[in-house]
């Protein structure tokens, strides 16, 4: 079975058939901040250290696999509809669901096509940066206007020591806080304690990251991983992707995760571009 083939001429691995027996992952960034990608988007991000460093969620070994990642979520206001822009975590039919995944050198570009919308989306680390973007574009390929609300997804760690996140959680799932600031996600972990960037290994300093977009206005946010999903639901169905709205959750304790929800208009033929900061 061929899912994908050598690009010599420009260097690139392609995927063209999403559903992978395993995941076929890229490595995005350096040794300051390093970053990893499946073909579904799925993967985690670090700093310095994908133990001791890491501030997004990957479960190994679980099932549905390769979950979770960095998701861009898309909802259509007038159809209800809803999918990801990688073929996972939502799984809409391959009839239906076109993908191509490339995996270059430190940068992977996922493009699909479903119900008439084209999106291309870039993940790359800038060279000597702490921070990665994740490039989406969107295009209406259809011939009539579509209204479309755009979701971001990631999961963060409840502590940045991997097996204190994984495994301590009457200590981990206190340590949380999430704020938004001016449309800026703001990712806390022990934010009482100091910092103590000199002491890299010391897992019970603050710490903080941050989520931000721009190319479009935000209209709504969601910190709170259980308020986005909704009860006993997965990444494939989450709530407020579902209804079409977040619920601007703020997540003390718990899991956080970093979703900003913005809403695009597109004219028949016409295009737009977000770029997400992390």
């Amino acid at each position: 079975m061929q899912y994908g083939f050598f690009d010599d001429v420009n260097k690139e691995y392609v995927i063209d058939r999403p559903d992978t027996p395993r995941s076929w992952s890229n490595y995005l960034g350096s040794t300051e901040y390093g970053a990893i990608i499946t073909n579904n988007a799925g993967g985690y991000s670090f700093y310095k250290s994908a133990a001791q460093g890491r501030f997004t969620r990957l479960r190994f070994n679980v099932i549905p696999m390769d979950q979770p990642g960095r998701y861009f979520y898309i909802h259509d206001k007038d159809s209800k509809d809803f999918w990801s822009t990688s073929w996972q975590p939502v799984g809409k039919s391959l009839k239906e669901f076109k993908s191509e995944c490339r995996h270059g050198s430190a940068y992977t570009k996922i493009n699909s096509e479903y119900s008439g919308i084209k999106t291309e989306s870039l993940y790359f680390v800038p060279l000597g940066k702490t921070f990665e973007c994740w490039l989406l574009k969107v295009t209406n390929n259809d011939k009539e206007k579509r209204r479309l609300s755009v979701f971001t997804y990631v999961e963060y760690t409840n502590n940045w020591n991997l097996s204190q996140d994984m495994n301590n959680l009457q200590y981990s799932q206190y340590i949380l806080k999430m704020d938004v600031v001016d449309n800026i996600i703001d990712h806390g972990t022990n934010v009482f304690m100091p910092h103590m960037p000199e002491n890299f290994q010391d897992d019970g300093q603050g710490r903080h990251t941050f989520l931000a977009i721009a190319g479009a206005d935000v209209v709504g946010y969601d910190t709170d991983r259980e308020v986005f999903l909704g009860p006993y639901r997965t990444y494939a169905n989450p709530l407020s992707v579902e209804v079409g709205k977040c619920k601007n959750s703020l997540a003390v304790g718990d899991n956080g995760c970093g979703t900003l929800q913005v809403d695009i208009d597109l004219e028949a033929g016409e295009a737009k571009e977000l770029i997400v900061l992390m």
